[in-house]
């Protein structure tokens, strides 16, 4: 049977129950990137705050992105004193996935008291007008008690005579905190408070043929989706729906295969999700594997043992792969998923 149980996993898969750090740091200063040779979040002494600190688990383990001191201060305005402020780092809005790893899972520190008094200080290309257009920020955010006046956006290094600093629940290909799916379970009882229809007999293939660029596609997928619709499998394309949308997919708690790719992070809005991750090889890159960790999902990870033909980079993507065989791979999930 070539289609087989990954035999590794690219990153580290460690589930803390413990909180993560916290602190409030007086005259720190915000340098955003862009702003200068160096950015991040520095206290008095030029040193990064290490709550602060964001990290990639790619090529090794704990690398920081960003530098861990500041050779000068600049000078710079100091913010008004007449709000508490919560440090939110980079917010990225280039998919709903990358943001739950990187900008949503510093968030299960704010404060439960009411947001008039709150900013959030955060850093972006972007205005917080322009991060509400999206779908899926406007509605997670709206869903913790925010709203625009409760960002402020920092464009260049600015004095905070006190800020609250609280580390990331989440660090690529490394480790979640559980606090993660506590924070995640809030918003989807939040946003869909009526729960989902169950339908457990309900198999799902999360398509990505359609996607005009990204980090890596299957070039034929079409017809490796084509068989499975033949043989009973329904066929989603999740990035053409709303948020919503996808949320109430998750809740209604289908089994749902898809290659390995962060549209699979959503199904930490709801806990106990059943996921079939296809890697692309035998190895796996673990970030779906902690949400599965952390939400208690129903996980599997498979690869093709025959081998996925590497095609190259090209056609807006990283990385091209091609399945050899489409319809020995489409009867063995089909078997597994439905037999």
């Amino acid at each position: 049977m070539p289609l087989k149980d990954c035999t590794g996993f690219v990153g580290r898969k460690l589930l803390i129950q413990d909180l993560p750090n916290q602190r409030e740091v007086r005259n720190a200063v915000f340098i955003p990137p862009g702003s200068g040779p160096e950015w991040g979040l520095f206290d008095p002494s030029g040193r990064t705050v290490p709550e602060a600190m964001i990290y990639t688990g790619a090529g090794a383990l704990h690398t920081p992105l960003c530098v861990r001191a500041a050779q000068s201060i600049p000078e710079c305005p100091v913010v008004s004193e007449a709000f508490d402020y919560v440090f939110a780092g980079n917010l990225d809005k280039s998919s709903c996935g990358h943001f739950l790893i990187n900008s949503f899972s510093r968030f299960w520190s704010l404060p439960p008291y009411r947001r008039t008094g709150l900013r959030v200080a955060f850093s972006s290309p972007h205005s917080i007008t322009e991060l509400m257009q999206e779908d899926y920020f406007r509605s997670i955010v709206t869903a913790l008690g925010l709203t625009e006046q409760n960002f402020l956006r920092v464009l260049a290094p600015v004095r905070f005579p006190r800020i609250t600093v609280a580390s990331a629940a989440f660090e690529e290909l490394s480790l979640v905190h559980s606090v993660f799916a506590d924070l995640a379970h809030h918003v989807g009882r939040q946003l869909l408070p009526e729960g989902g229809q169950a339908q457990p007999g309900r198999v799902l293939f999360f398509s990505q043929e359609t996607l005009k660029t990204g980090n890596v596609r299957v070039e034929n997928e079409a017809a490796l989706t084509a068989l499975l619709r033949e043989r009973g499998i329904g066929i989603i394309h999740p990035h053409q729906m709303t948020f919503r949308e996808q949320l109430k997919l998750w809740a209604s708690n289908p089994l749902v295969i898809a290659y390995n790719d962060a549209c699979l992070h959503m199904s930490a809005f709801f806990p106990q999700r059943r996921v079939i991750t296809l890697a692309h090889g035998p190895d796996i890159w673990v970030n779906q594997c902690l949400i599965d960790m952390v939400n208690g999902n129903d996980a599997r990870y498979f690869y093709d043992s025959a081998g996925l033909e590497r095609m190259g980079a090209g056609h807006g993507f990283h990385m091209n792969y091609r399945i050899p065989d489409p319809e020995r791979l489409a009867a063995e999930l089909v078997e597994f998923a439905l037999g």
